[in-house]
């Protein structure tokens, strides 16, 4: 029998063994293989004459079709069906010694079902031959035999099914249940349809839960990392990290007053609030299915071009661990995004505050410089996402600067600018902008 990489079947079977590391059993998956068997030499039978009477041909096909089985199980029923086994009463020794003759219960007939002229024959062959043909070894067919001999069937693969691996007990579970609901998690208001998912704080893992939980119950309850870990995976809906830090007020006020409502039995009031607040998500979703229209758009029209804008939070320089620094004036760093959605490319404009302000005209500023520098010449029609900020996006200065690209400079033929509902602004900055690690030691711009 060959373990070689290339002599690997397809198909595996999983088995759970159990290790010893660092003094606790954890489990580890092993999977278990189904070995391809290769042909032997011939028996060179002089009684029955097997590689006489059986073709390459033919005994290449029962190896090929032996092979093409999947699972243990099946060659096991497989081969002993090419089996027969007879009760005999005794076989004669030569021994004088009686006590040291081999007595034998049973008697074993080996053979092979050939097609010839669309008819199926059986026929027989030896113990050797049986061996080459199918490419096992000896004591595999030792193994057939002697379940035969007790049973009367094919044995089956045991191997996975001892049942010695231990169950975690249900009150352990609900233990480690209990300690992952302990921590709280929020709904991400980007979501307009009805979701389960949650989100917790990103500087949590699991292997931060794990230790918190070990320092809580290791007395009573252990439990290795990787069962905490299933049961974290399995049985929960639950992702590390905010999607944005700000909520949309409208729609906390709808969940605090439809909390109450339902309290004080109000469905009238209720339904009106769930009308108001369908109708609020409506429009939402109406700025999101613009934004993905116009990106398929301009991935196919090389005359129109959709970008998202967006300036990233301020970040306060020195960025150090030093608590003096936050007791003294910092400088503040910006940085202003612009996103081109027909190739995901993405534009970083970054400044302190020495250099200027974030008002409408850095914003025009920049919008000159990626016209002029980065836009492809033969787009001719522009569409504009970004938020409704009034001080940076929606102002006259915004419009005055697009109607003089249109009209004085003839630089594109139409620029769409599109506002998005308050609160409900999720561009694709915001992904560009998670990029960067706030956190890290910065000292100088």
């Amino acid at each position: 029998m060959s373990n070689s990489d290339e002599e690997i079947n397809n198909t595996f079977v999983h088995n759970t063994k159990k290790r010893k590391k660092t003094g606790r059993l954890r489990e580890v998956m092993k999977k278990l293989r189904v070995s391809t068997h290769e042909p032997g030499d011939d028996c060179r039978c002089k009684r029955l004459k097997c590689f006489d009477r059986i073709s390459s041909e033919q005994s290449a096909k029962f190896l090929k079709d032996f092979n093409s089985m999947n699972y243990t199980d099946e060659q096991n029923i497989y081969l002993c069906g090419l089996m027969n086994v007879y009760s005999i009463k005794r076989r004669r020794s030569r021994k004088t010694e009686e006590m040291d003759a081999n007595f034998h219960q049973t008697h074993f007939t080996y053979k092979v079902r050939v097609i010839e002229n669309d008819e199926t024959k059986e026929e027989p062959v030896c113990y050797k031959a049986f061996l080459s043909i199918f490419g096992i070894i000896k004591g595999k067919l030792e193994h057939l035999q002697k379940s035969l001999k007790m049973s009367g069937t094919a044995p089956s693969d045991k191997r996975g099914k001892s049942g010695s691996n231990k169950r975690l007990d249900n009150n352990i579970k609900d233990l480690i249940c209990n300690h992952i609901k302990s921590f709280k998690g929020r709904q991400s208001h980007y979501s307009l349809n009805d979701t389960k998912k949650e989100y917790v704080p990103e500087d949590l893992n699991i292997k931060k839960m794990y230790k918190l939980y070990l320092d809580a119950y290791e007395s009573q309850n252990h439990v290795c990392y990787e069962t905490c870990r299933t049961i974290f995976n399995t049985e929960f809906n639950i992702s590390f990290g905010y999607p944005r830090t700000d909520t949309c007020s409208a729609c906390d006020e709808f969940k605090i007053k439809a909390k109450a409502l339902r309290a004080e039995g109000n469905i009238v009031e209720l339904i009106r609030f769930t009308i108001l607040n369908n109708l609020h998500k409506k429009k939402a979703q109406t700025f999101y299915d613009r934004k993905k229209n116009a990106r398929i758009k301009s991935k196919s029209d090389v005359e129109f071009q959709a970008i998202a804008m967006d300036y990233q939070k301020n970040v306060s320089l020195p960025n150090i661990s030093t608590s003096d620094v936050y007791y003294k004036r910092q400088l503040s760093m910006y940085s202003f995004n612009i996103h081109a959605l027909g190739d995901a490319s993405s534009y970083f404009y970054t400044y302190p505050e020495t250099c200027g302000c974030k008002g409408s005209d850095e914003v025009v500023s920049f919008l000159f410089q990626y016209l002029t520098n980065h836009l492809d010449s033969r787009v001719k029609h522009l569409e504009i996402f970004c938020d409704s900020a009034g001080g940076q996006n929606k102002n006259y200065t915004v419009i005055r600067f697009i109607h003089f690209v249109v009209h004085k400079m003839k630089l594109l033929d139409s620029i769409k600018i599109t506002y998005p509902i308050r609160e409900h602004s999720y561009l694709e900055c915001d992904k560009n902008i998670g990029l960067i690690n706030l956190k890290a030691h910065i000292e100088v711009p």
